[in-house]
């Protein structure tokens, strides 16, 4: 009998280890029914090895080698408590971190330290990020990053699906926006970027406004214009952006005047008199910034704005007297002349998510043989092939393009249809005027009814917006480039590998070492009875 009690209370011991071993398991992979039977199988299992080998139970408790496991039990939470007090008294009073990661992610820019270091206004930035949200740990960081440099920042993260009331206030459209508040002024950025955020900061706390003047006297959209075809809505905005929007005439006034940080042509349905033209081309010349809207002639083959058709040809940019088809993605009211084309990258288009509707455009493409120190790309292309998009040029007796659209080759323009490019003029740093002005800048759109109140939707507003921010955002903010982690990314693993790491990390390395304590007991059980 006691032969027995020897042998079975010893089988028991190592049935409670094992089926712990297990619980332990199916608790960290949240397997709920495995946790609780094999608990309840560890329990009985312990109840019955104390109950078989009860005098060896109790001695182990009382033995030398639970005194050393105790005093080692006792080191150990002293190294464990020793780290804590360090961690919480020391490295608190110093607060210093070392970035590691080759791509310095967890390091921000000098402009961006110089900006936040001179911060004196309050900002408030709220997060609407979900939970699953891929970006959530990045922004938590970098916002952190942002808070260490200044104590005029605070920062909240907000979940939109939870937070639905403070959603609502701030209309979050978009899983991952972040607002940045001070006082009644606000900035909205919708991707995790340091250029993105300083800029908003800067935007909020510079004193100064920039001024947007809009050219009228050709029956362009006017500012004041309340109804569909009217500008009113992006005055609006640009107001809540802290621009200034302002009307000027070229007819009455000799120039552009100084403070002017861009100048808008939207959509002239009259020529422009030469004197005009000159004046916008002296403008260019001297690093003006020009957001240029052409609605393409429907109602003539003669083309009024032939005059700025040519200025823009010197500057690298094609304006085609055309009208945009595509068969394969237009706006159903309007028909395949109202294409809805794709956006090509360029920091203008980086942050569009939501397509944007084009009523009636024309084609603007650079030019090939453009002059040297400029560059020139394409914003947004047409999406359908051959037969299904391209710039009809073919037109009927009275002048229009009437209701029957068909490609012809060699004749019409050929698709991909570019409706919408940007400019920039490089530098000279040997012309002191030109560096201090920064570099000229053009954007030209083929249609300008797509920022017309009817219009003027999220989409459409963050595309007309971000026009506007490249073409006034400060030069120091441009070179804050965001990180490229594709060139850093690792294979992502499959279900089979996270189940292999898991089952050689949590089962396979444990049993090996269980297993080889098993085998050092028996070896020495037997030498102990020999």
């Amino acid at each position: 009998m006691e032969t027995n009690k020897g042998i079975i209370g010893p089988l028991f011991g190592f049935l409670t280890l094992i089926f712990s071993f297990i619980a332990i398991a199916g608790w960290i992979f949240q397997a709920q029914l495995i946790f609780w039977i094999c608990l309840l199988l560890a329990l009985v299992s312990l109840a019955i090895f104390v109950r078989l080998r009860f005098s060896d139970f109790t001695n182990f408790f009382i033995s030398r080698q639970a005194r050393y496991g105790a005093n080692v039990a006792l080191s150990i939470v002293g190294v464990v408590g020793i780290a804590i007090f360090v961690n919480a008294i020391i490295i608190r009073q110093f607060d210093k971190k070392v970035d590691l990661t080759n791509l310095q992610l967890y390091t921000l820019t000098e402009q961006t330290q110089t900006v936040l270091k001179n911060l004196e206004k309050e900002i408030h930035v709220i997060a609407f990020f979900k939970d699953s949200n891929s970006q959530a740990a990045r922004v938590k960081d970098m916002l952190e990053l942002y808070q260490r440099e200044t104590e005029y920042l605070t920062v909240s993260f907000k979940n939109p699906e939870i937070d639905i009331q403070l959603s609502n206030k701030y209309n979050i459209l978009w899983d991952g926006t972040t607002i940045f508040e001070s006082g009644e002024r606000q900035e909205k950025v919708t991707s995790v970027e340091e250029q993105k955020f300083t800029s908003a900061i800067l935007k909020l706390i510079r004193d100064e406004t920039k001024k947007i003047y809009f050219l009228v006297g050709h029956e362009e959209h006017g500012l004041e214009a309340r109804t569909s075809n009217g500008y009113s809505a992006v005055r609006s905005e640009l107001e809540n952006q802290n621009y200034a929007a302002y009307s000027l005439s070229l007819l009455t006034e000799p120039d552009i005047p100084a403070d002017c940080e861009t100048l808008v042509i939207a959509g002239p349905k009259t020529a422009l008199t030469s004197h005009e033209i000159d004046v916008v081309s002296k403008y260019l010349k001297r690093s003006g910034k020009l957001f240029l809207m052409l609605d393409p002639s429907v109602t003539s083959a003669e083309d009024v704005n032939k005059g700025l058709v040519r200025l823009m040809n010197r500057w690298g940019i094609s304006i085609g007297n055309d009208l945009v088809v595509d068969k394969t993605s237009f706006v159903p009211l309007f028909g395949p002349e109202a294409p809805v084309p794709g956006p090509t990258w360029h920091e203008i288009t980086r942050s569009i998510r939501e397509p944007v509707p084009f009523p009636y455009t024309r084609s603007v493409t650079p030019i090939e043989d453009m002059p040297a120190g400029l560059s020139v790309k394409s914003l947004m292309k047409t999406v359908g092939g051959i037969q299904n998009s391209w710039g009809e040029t073919q037109r009927i007796s009275d002048g229009t393009f009437g209701e029957d659209f068909a490609y012809t080759t060699d004749v019409d323009t050929p698709p991909p249809v570019s409706i919408a490019v940007a400019a920039e003029q490089k530098v000279d740093k040997n012309d002191e005027s030109k560096t201090a002005g920064g570099p000229t800048r053009i954007v030209v759109f083929g249609d300008s009814d797509f920022a017309a109140n009817a219009l003027f939707r999220e989409a459409n507003k963050d595309l007309f917006l971000a026009t506007i921010n490249w073409l006034t955002l400060e030069k120091d903010l441009i070179a804050i480039r965001p990180i490229d982690l594709q060139g850093q990314t690792l294979r992502q693993m499959l279900v089979q590998d996270r189940r292999l790491v898991q089952i050689t990390s949590v089962f396979l390395i444990p049993s090996i070492v269980f297993i080889g304590g098993l085998i050092v007991w028996w070896q020495r059980r037997k030498g102990e009875n020999a």
